[in-house]
């Protein structure tokens, strides 16, 4: 069996214990070991067992204590012997041990300190470890980047592949492919260069052989070691904070990996751990208070709070006291540890309010004991419709990511030859009749995502043409950052990936599959990472590329966004909507003397000579300085008005001079 104990400190000596049946023969028992400390060092070879002597049921026993490592690190062995006959056997399976010097192994290890009053009530938490800074004050101004580490960057200087349970394969679209938080720590100047001022960082637990991406957790208040340490998640906050980019860390409250076999499927009433039941690759979950069958639901629940996510991933009891102190705890953990500006709750519509709403009370009275006044909790509430995420108002997260906007403006794409949906969001016409509890301009808009189809792709799927297809991705980006809502792009929207979801059907069984392939590409080179339809990494440019034209767009539209209040605090009035096309709005404030005129056309004809009058309560103006023309076109102030040249599918922006009053 796999050991009981899998995470260890530097300081403790591992001894393995096996036996190897008489009927093989067995005289000297041998480890084969590969070893990685987090320093980058590698060691691999073969150590020969200590015969115990002892004879057990058949077995001859044998044991072994491990090479220390003097930071932190890991193992991967294989147990092995030489039989009477001098031959040598290795076992096919092999197995792992992580050392770890910096997070605890339970939650009695979080020391839990009385920190005052906040809004009349106790509060307790741990003190932080890292010096905590306040957090930006303008969020609505920022662009947030989405990242999955593992395919973003790799480090430059360490090989951290050969750690923790999750396998390193470059060559497998489902396996790690070797990104680290220390590779994203690299990538700062790169992220700052296209203007990104907040990033959403995948999470970082330690995770199941299958959990790549880090929504497989099997170790709560640890860093995954083949992503790095806890001191290099600090190092990317501390470093993200130099070049004012604010740090969101993507956390599961909703589950654990799969770790339980239900009476359903083979389990006792009640469950037990698959590593109780001696499944060989099964370990035990960290902390050690999560290794109770009782804290979890079972297969018989149904709906979509109290069921597996996905059939298979552990579901936590969320409508259990002692379960929610468990998990509020544990977020409190990463805070105090890393100084993060903010979280992102992944699966929300899955947990109850019953734990979102003193989880994010107690989180906001934390934070803002510690200072950080505008902490953010986004939820991540996949919904199709506004009715649905509203369900969650009443847990009053400060944001949450908007699916039923974007779902919106996707099925407004039709053949790709009329952008009107964009341009409603852009105009805030798709803003619901309900309000939500932080606004809905505080959600977070997309255009896609980890889990969802590439925008390029939507375009590129409908049309021959690709530089067709790139003019209403530029159109599309205008709408996004210089939306109403708080905008965030997915990592390799930059250089132009166009990946998308997909099905396939499973040769045993016939049935069809969806599968995620082509939306989790790397951003580094890997061209042995192909799949059953093909290469995955088709790169339109080299990696990090700063020189391509979407690279330049985004980066010129998060200036604009950062630099004018006018888009996230602004009132957008319509001043012209014509059958040809033409859009024409207003972004001003009551006293603005210098708002923004934009011009849109959203169809496939050229806009030639069109005037849109601007009327006198917006006061007067002497011209326009342009700031923005995706596709060509122009602007020119006239006495009664704009006269606009547009070429098809262009946005234009600009701002207005002030002139006689």
């Amino acid at each position: 069996m796999a050991p009981f104990t899998w995470v260890f400190r530097s300081d403790e000596k591992i001894c393995i214990q096996f036996g190897v049946s008489l009927s093989k023969h067995p005289d000297k028992g041998q480890i084969a070991y590969e070893l990685n400390d987090e320093q980058g060092y590698f060691d691999s070879g073969r150590i020969t067992a200590h015969t115990e002597e002892i004879l057990e049921n058949g077995f001859k026993l044998f044991s072994v204590t491990l090479p220390p490592i003097g930071h932190g690190g890991g193992y991967r062995y294989r147990l092995g012997y030489l039989d009477t006959d001098g031959n040598e056997h290795t076992s096919q399976q092999s197995r792992f041990l992580l050392v770890c010097n910096d997070s605890p192994r339970a939650m009695t290890e979080i020391p839990s300190a009385f920190l005052g009053f906040a809004n009349n009530q106790p509060l307790y938490g741990p003190i932080p470890k890292v010096e905590i800074t306040s957090g930006p004050e303008d969020w609505e101004a920022r662009l947030f980047y989405s990242i999955i580490i593992d395919r973003f960057a790799r480090s430059s200087d360490k090989n951290l592949t050969g750690l923790g349970t999750v396998k390193y394969d470059p060559s497998s679209p489902y396996a790690s492919h070797g990104g680290t938080v220390q590779g994203v720590t690299q990538k700062i100047d790169y992220l700052k260069s296209l203007g990104i001022r907040a990033i959403i960082l995948s999470p970082v637990y330690v995770n199941a052989a299958d959990g790549y991406h880090g929504y497989h957790p099997i170790h709560l208040l640890m860093v995954d070691p083949r992503l790095g340490t806890l001191n290099c998640v600090r190092e990317l906050v501390k470093k993200a904070h130099e070049a004012d980019i604010a740090v969101i860390l993507d956390v599961v409250n909703n589950h654990i990996a799969d770790s339980i076999n239900w009476e359903e499927y083979g389990g006792p009433a009640g469950g037990e751990f698959k590593y109780v039941q001696g499944e060989e690759a099964a370990v035990m979950p960290f902390p050690i208070e999560a290794r109770n069958t009782c804290l979890f639901h079972g297969p018989e629940y149904t709906d979509m709070v109290n069921q597996r996510l996905f059939g298979f991933l552990e579901d936590w009891r969320t409508e259990a006291t002692y379960v929610r102190s468990l998990l509020i705890q544990h977020l409190k953990y990463w805070i105090a540890e890393t100084d993060i500006d903010g979280l992102r709750y992944d699966s929300a519509r899955h947990v109850g309010l019953d734990f979102w709403e003193p989880c994010v009370e107690e989180i906001l009275r934390y934070a803002t004991h510690l200072g950080k006044k505008r902490f953010l909790q986004i939820a991540e509430h996949a919904g199709s419709t506004h009715e649905e995420v509203l369900e969650y108002d009443s847990a009053k997260f400060t944001n949450l990511i908007d699916y039923p906007t974007y779902y919106k403006i996707k099925n407004s794409f039709g053949d790709g030859n009329w952008l009107g949906g964009l341009a409603d969001y852009f105009c805030g016409f798709l803003e619901p009749s309900q309000s939500y509890c932080g606004g809905w301009r505080n959600n977070l808009m997309f255009l896609d995502n980890q889990d969802t189809t590439r925008i390029f792709h939507q375009f590129l799927s409908r049309l021959e043409n690709t530089e067709e297809a790139r003019i209403r991705l530029h159109f599309s980006l205008a709408c996004l950052i210089l939306g109403p809502q708080i905008p965030f792009i997915y990592q390799g929207t930059e250089q132009e990936f166009s990946g998308a979801l997909g099905f396939h059907q499973k040769e045993d069984t016939g049935e069809w599959i969806g599968h995620d392939c082509y939306v989790r590409e790397d951003m580094f080179d890997n061209p042995a990472c192909v799949w059953r339809f093909g290469p995955i990494n088709r790169k339109s440019f080299e990696p990090y590329n700063q020189d391509n034209s979407t690279f330049k767009l985004i980066q010129q539209l998060a200036e604009i966004r950062l630099e004018n209040k006018l888009i996230n605090q602004g009132i957008r009035t319509l001043l012209s909507s014509r059958n040809s096309g033409l859009s024409c709005v207003l972004l001003h404030e009551q006293n603005s003397e210098k708002p923004l005129f934009v011009a849109m056309n959203l169809g496939g004809t050229p806009i030639l000579e069109e005037v849109c009058t601007i009327p006198n309560w917006y006061g007067k103006f002497s011209g326009i300085d342009l700031l923005l023309a995706t596709a060509g076109g122009g602007l020119q102030m006239m006495e009664h008005g704009m006269r606009i040249i547009l070429p098809p599918f262009t946005f234009v922006l600009g701002r207005l001079l002030p002139g006689d009053r």
